[in-house]
């Protein structure tokens, strides 16, 4: 029975389809019936490409999975390395995932026309929802929403970070899920941070108030204007900080702000705000932990130049779309 599911899953993500197709593989998804044998196909699926990856094909397979997610291609063609291209899969796995727990939650019976919002790397873009609320996405970013809110609440599923101006509504509630993290509003602006990648999901509140839950869902709190809940999903901790809002929305003005950050962290931020492959070996990168903000569209070379410069024994090489870590 694994097996059978595993084998319609790789079909699925394998093999262009219409709308209407994909339509009907969420719902079969999000069927009551076999719900942990596909959930356990899914991550099987996940599990091997991820020990495959170092076979020939995978740009190939990249590329398709890509495709049939409609995320448009970002980048000019060229040699990938592997961790990168398989990190893309993920997140393309991620979607499909994201999208039948999406459609779980606002119920089958709603049938709605699932629209995905996608922002390549080194993009910024605000779009508006059909309720009036005005979402400013982060690069590498997903939103899935339906074409139109007809359920008792307001539901979109975020991977990545996003800005939210919500519609004021009091009788349908505007929630951002994200795994097992939600937030909740009826009219206010919060800010979400939920990458794949990183191990900390976060909500900080702009104006308003907002119900943030997690841990599965079992835990909440209720944050105030200018506070910050920060969820480790590993550990299952949570923190209540009060940062600086003006770092919170660096990324909407297109500067960069980086707080107690590894030089390792550091690139995963720049490789979503640049449009370069960063090439490096791990044991050459420092643990130390470093605190950079640089202005509104500054430039890589401009940032490396601060970066490398602070950091020591380390230079850089731009060359094409690759950035070069070169120990001195």
């Amino acid at each position: 029975m694994k097996n059978y599911f595993q084998k319609i899953l790789a079909l699925f993500t394998g093999n262009a389809y219409p709308e209407s197709t994909q339509q009907e593989f969420y719902k079969w998804l999000v069927d009551e019936e076999h719900v942990s044998e596909k959930d356990e196909a899914l991550q099987n699926l996940w599990e091997e490409g991820y020990k495959q990856g170092t076979a020939p094909n995978m740009h190939q397979s990249y590329e398709q999975l890509r495709k049939n997610a409609s995320i448009p291609s970002t980048r000019k063609e060229r040699r990938i390395r592997p961790i990168h291209i398989w990190q893309a899969v993920a997140a393309v796995f991620f979607i499909i995932a994201a999208s039948s727990v999406y459609l779980s939650t606002i119920g089958k019976d709603t049938e709605p026309n699932l629209l995905q919002q996608y922002i390549p790397t080194a993009e910024m873009r605000t779009l508006t929802l059909p309720d009036g609320t005005k979402v400013q996405l982060n690069s590498q970013s997903t939103l899935l929403y339906p074409q139109e809110f007809t359920g008792k609440d307001r539901s979109v599923f975020l991977i990545g970070e996003a800005n939210f101006k919500v519609k004021p509504d009091k009788k349908h509630p505007f929630i951002v899920k994200s795994n097992d993290f939600q937030v909740t509003a009826l009219g206010t602006e919060f800010n979400v941070a939920a990458y794949p990648e990183n191990p900390i999901v976060a909500a900080t509140l702009i104006s308003g108030s907002v119900l943030v839950e997690y841990n599965d869902l079992n835990s909440q709190m209720i944050l105030k204007p200018n506070e910050q809940l920060a969820y480790h999903k590993q550990t299952r901790r949570y923190s209540l900080n009060t940062p600086d809002m003006n770092d919170i929305t660096a990324w909407q003005r297109g500067e960069l702000v980086f707080r107690e950050m590894s030089v390792k962290e550091i690139i995963t931020v720049l490789e979503r705000k640049y449009p370069y492959t960063f090439e490096y070996q791990l044991k050459n990168l420092k643990e130390d932990k470093y605190s950079f903000r640089f202005k509104d569209q500054a430039t890589l070379s401009e940032v490396m130049d601060v970066i490398v410069n602070v950091v020591g024994q380390m230079d850089y090489k731009i060359k094409e779309d690759r950035c070069y870590l070169i120990p001195k």
